[in-house]
């Protein structure tokens, strides 16, 4: 059977580990183990992470990169596969971790991830898996990759060449390349979803900044000026608007509105980050 080696990075995660790790405990496949890699929680992540059988990492603020606390909890453990999880990004049922391994039985496959669904709307009809193959991944399609909210790859290759701690976002997009430039295929399965909690403005905007600043890396010819941005986020807000005009669904209506601030902020986040 294939083991499983679950990392989850922390800080401040009060509000949605709790779930999470019960989610992820109660799996149908269970994983070999749970490491949470913490930088500095000052609210009760640390106290609810101590309730589940996990083993906690700390790393300081200062050291601190998507790619430092990961390959810090990979370096530890002891699982053929290691599983990315964001801490509030809660499984949508307990057969996830069975999904996210059962594309690891093909070796040519290096990683598998799955979709991060918002938990205001319902799950999409069923959809077969996608394979990424060697060659697929460029600045057009940049976006659509690996994504370490919810991922799952071979520790041998992650031994290979691990996250590059020099980026301050978008190590996943960056090791997945990797492995696609080695001839492994990647593969994107949409039942293995997870519920994904809206990020506060203030992360929201901090996370969009340096993930634009990590693909300026990965792919140096990136050029979106801020202007075209902005102009992006108007067109978005009108079409927004006329899609609740025609909807005309109060509730609906106040759900979109709560999440405004943190898609305006990682919108800020993005165009200060263009012009650093």
């Amino acid at each position: 059977m294939t083991t499983a080696s679950i990392l989850i990075r922390t800080k401040n995660e009060a509000r949605s580990l709790g779930a999470t790790l019960k989610q992820v405990s109660s799996q149908t496949l269970p994983p070999f183990e749970i490491f949470i890699i913490d930088s500095g929680s000052h609210d009760k992540t640390l106290e609810i992470a101590a309730r589940f059988p996990v083993q906690i990492i700390d790393i300081p603020q200062r050291e601190w990169s998507y790619g430092r606390a990961l390959n810090l909890g990979a370096a530890q453990a002891k699982g053929e596969i290691i599983v990315c999880l964001s801490a509030h990004c809660l499984p949508t049922d307990n057969h996830w971790l069975e999904r996210l391994l059962r594309h690891f039985d093909d070796p040519s496959v290096a990683a598998a991830w799955g979709p991060s669904r918002r938990p205001d709307r319902p799950l999409p009809p069923p959809s077969p898996p996608t394979r990424q193959e060697p060659g697929d991944y460029t600045l057009e399609t940049r976006t659509f990759g690996l994504e370490n909210s919810n991922s799952a790859l071979r520790r041998a290759l992650w031994l290979e060449f691990p996250f590059d701690e020099s980026l301050p976002a978008a190590e996943d997009k960056a090791w997945g390349m990797e492995a696609m430039r080695r001839g492994y295929s990647l593969i994107f399965d949409p039942s293995a979803a997870v519920w994904h909690e809206a990020h506060s403005a203030g992360n929201s905007f901090r996370r969009n900044r340096a993930v634009l600043a990590g693909f300026r890396t990965v792919f140096p010819e990136l050029s979106k000026p801020a202007l075209q941005m902005i102009a992006n986020l108007g067109m978005r807000i009108v079409r927004k608007i006329s899609f609740h005009a025609r909807l005309r669904d109060p509730k609906r209506l106040l759900t979109d509105l709560s999440r405004a601030p943190s898609i305006v902020a990682g919108v800020l986040g993005k165009v200060l980050s263009w012009r650093r």
